[in-house]
């Protein structure tokens, strides 16, 4: 049986309980069906019996959002997320990348409409034609990570990729049932969205998604509070956000406190654990190309101290399934208790990038004995001898953002567009939070930085606007003819930090 045979018997089983809780109202497994069975016949009027296409789904908060993936998967065709609210550059790019024809969107007139693209409106559409499940496809879903081109990177995702993480998590949590009620927090071109609806579905249990506009924080608390959530997943960021109201709250129904996207401050969760006095903490890694998460770090509060490396809290262990290698700058393996790069292998790896051309370098690290791929996440790591491994930063620039990778040369590129080619560069810095934020310094900028925000506003996502822009009079230059990062934020730290 394969994933989408699992999906449709768990839609069956569960006709009259809750499958979503969206925009105020609940919708029934068995009116999803319909929704998904209403865009699966428009899809078909549009591309007839072919499999294999890539089509793509503006991910508005709405019950046609989630039916149109579906009947996209049902169909034997795969789902490319769009924001609407990203600049439209940016998902110009990702439907050129993937050769998009067909774009499903249930709010009309809300997206600008691409000359080769036919828009299809699935709102309000439903059907009581039986649902048809093609058993020919085999890739899942293409998402979009930041580049090093300055352009985004096509990472596929196989059903097989997506069999095994969902086979390899509900392995680890046994005790989740058909009762537990989730909480999506992420917005839908992330892959860490995935686990707030398949999950679930797959359990028959219920979806609640937090409502777009207002203020994102405050709605995630109030939906805790009045629907008695079991089930929750969010970056380390969405915390700093609720801190100056932990006082305040309580969450005695909460379950399953997960987190991911960043790394995971001890001092941070230690004060939520209070919130969420009956929940287990749950810290989760996972790059995009290895299919939504690898690790989990699955524990109690008082259990999670234990594995602590500078402050932050161990990404835990690989799914069932999922191989881990551990390398030095020289290829070659490292023993436990030493530093290197972390390279992630098994069914989860993906095969590859949309395009070859889309990496300046192999991104995967072959084993001989036995010969296997391991993908090379850039991922500095130790492994304690109980096998617990500790994040250590980067081996690169790149940087993790609210959930998002982050290629600094992406932000320099559209800084460069949008203030007519001056010099730019950016950076990581730790947040009066303890979170990650971004930095960028550029020369001889006289503009308002706000001004220049606008800007980039219509060239990059949200998460990769800069929280600071600084002006400088000069780069300086260390001994290797490299801009001197340590000498820029012991110069401009006040800027920086305060």
């Amino acid at each position: 049986m394969i994933l989408w045979d699992k999906f449709d018997s768990s839609f069956k089983k569960n006709t009259s309980a809750n499958a979503f809780y969206i925009g105020g109202r609940f919708y029934s497994y068995n009116e999803f069906v319909e929704y998904i069975s209403g865009s699966q016949q428009l899809l078909q009027k549009n591309i007839g019996q072919s499999t294999g296409q890539n089509v793509g789904v503006i991910c508005n908060d709405s019950i046609e959002t989630f039916a149109a993936i579906f009947a996209i998967w049902f169909s034997g065709c795969c789902f490319v997320p769009l924001h609407p609210l990203h600049p439209t550059i940016v998902n110009n790019e990702k439907i050129q990348q993937s050769g998009l024809q067909f774009i499903f969107d249930s709010e009309t007139n809300q997206f600008p409409i691409y000359s080769q693209v036919k828009h299809i409106c699935n709102k309000e559409i439903m059907s009581a034609e039986p649902l048809t499940i093609n058993q020919e496809m085999n890739r899942a879903y293409i998402l979009f990570t930041s580049g090093s081109t300055g352009k985004p990177k096509g990472v596929p995702i196989n059903l097989k990729n997506l069999s095994a993480f969902a086979e390899g998590f509900l392995e680890l949590y046994p005790d989740l049932t058909s009762e537990d009620r989730f909480l999506q927090t992420y917005d839908l071109t992330s892959d860490a969205a995935f686990t707030g609806y398949l999950i679930p579905l797959l359990l028959g249990a219920t979806v609640f998604t937090i409502p777009a506009g207002g203020f994102k924080y405050l709605s995630i608390v109030k939906i805790l509070q009045e629907q008695q959530i079991t089930w929750t997943q969010f970056t380390p960021s969405v915390l700093n956000y609720l801190r100056p109201y932990f006082k305040s709250i309580r969450f005695d129904s909460l379950k399953h406190s997960h987190f991911g996207g960043e790394t995971l401050p001890f001092d941070l969760v230690s004060e939520w654990a209070k919130c969420v006095p009956n929940a287990e903490i749950s810290n989760i890694y996972g790059p995009t190309e290895t299919t939504i998460t690898c690790t989990i770090h699955r524990t109690n509060i008082d259990q999670l101290k234990e594995k602590v490396h500078n402050g932050i809290v161990s990404i835990g262990k690989p799914l069932n399934g999922v191989k881990i290698l551990i390398i030095d700058e020289k290829d070659q393996i490292v023993a436990d208790s030493e530093k290197g790069e972390l390279c992630i292998g098994g069914a989860q790896v993906m095969d590859g990038y949309l395009s070859a051309m889309q990496t300046e370098k192999n991104p995967f690290f072959v084993s001989e004995n036995p010969k296997e791929y391991y993908y090379r996440s850039g991922d500095l790591v130790v492994r304690d001898h109980e096998g617990f491994l500790m994040f250590c930063g980067r081996k690169d620039d790149q940087l993790k953002i609210s959930g998002y990778r982050v290629e600094p040369a992406e932000i320099e590129l559209a800084v460069s567009n949008a203030a007519n080619g001056m010099k730019s560069k950016a950076f990581g810095f730790q947040n009066k939070g303890g979170t990650e934020s971004i930095v960028v310094f550029i020369e001889k900028f006289d503009e308002e930085p706000e001004k220049l925000k606008e800007k980039l506003r219509t060239l990059l996502p949200s998460a990769l606007i800069p929280e600071k822009v600084i002006s400088i009079r000069q780069f300086p230059i260390n001994m290797n003819g490299k801009i001197d990062k340590s000498k820029l934020f012991e110069e401009y730290s006040t800027q920086i930090y305060g």
